[in-house]
């Protein structure tokens, strides 16, 4: 088999899907616990795992439950489909890696699993305490899923991220290709990462085009 010129790494929460969906199902169970969470977050006071950790001292089985109810309906964004099948035309594999949850992942992309070269998130176990536990092989130290870790484990070729926020500074520091929605292109920009702005994925396609990664569009 011939080795793919690239592999795409690409986050979930407000990418595949149009909004911050993790965002949405935490704050319906915890407004106030995750929004100061989310404040120590985005200001860099606490990492990721950190943050995490706390996070899932605060929820219970029960809570985990109905984010997981929340998620029902929620479709992913609109040219996502037919992305995966160009990259799959391609031969470019298709890393979704997610700072979120597999069981709230699993809502929305269980039905397209199969085409995905992988998934990975952070597991959900109770825990003792009567809250709950995540983990993941690819932690560090500063993040429960170390996505620069998964680029290392799955990467062949060229490696593409496509993210929004603060969960894909990492791998977008690592990355040949970046695809950057606010807030991420923010950081990037305040860090002199070289990245291409998107809105959707017809204009990650355009440039994966351009860059000779995927045939050009047919007249």
């Amino acid at each position: 088999m011939d080795r793919p010129a690239a592999t795409v790494f690409c986050d979930f929460d407000g990418t595949v899907t149009s909004v911050d969906t993790f965002d949405l199902v935490v704050d319906a169970v915890a407004p106030q616990r995750w929004a100061e969470l989310k404040r120590q977050l985005f200001g860099f006071e606490i990492n990721l795992r950190e943050g995490m950790a706390r996070l899932a001292e605060i929820l219970s089985p029960q809570d985990l439950e109905a984010m997981v109810q929340r998620m029902q309906g929620i479709e992913p964004r609109a040219g996502f489909l037919p992305f995966l099948d160009a990259l799959e035309a391609a031969g470019l594999p298709f890393v979704l890696v997610s700072g979120g949850l597999v069981p709230l992942v699993e809502v929305v992309l269980g039905p397209h699993r199969q085409r995905l070269h992988q998934l990975v998130a952070a597991d959900v176990r109770p825990h003792a305490s009567g809250g709950l536990d995540f983990h993941c092989p690819f932690s560090s130290e500063e993040e429960l899923v170390a996505k620069a870790a998964v680029m290392e484990r799955y990467g062949c070729g060229r490696s593409i991220v496509i993210g929004d926020s603060i969960t894909d500074l990492r791998m977008a520091e690592a990355a040949d290709l970046v695809f950057a929605r606010a807030p991420l292109c923010d950081w990037l920009e305040q860090r002199g990462i070289a990245h291409h702005r998107w809105e959707d994925f017809g204009d990650v396609s355009a440039v994966l085009r351009a860059e000779g990664l995927l045939p050009a569009a047919a007249a």
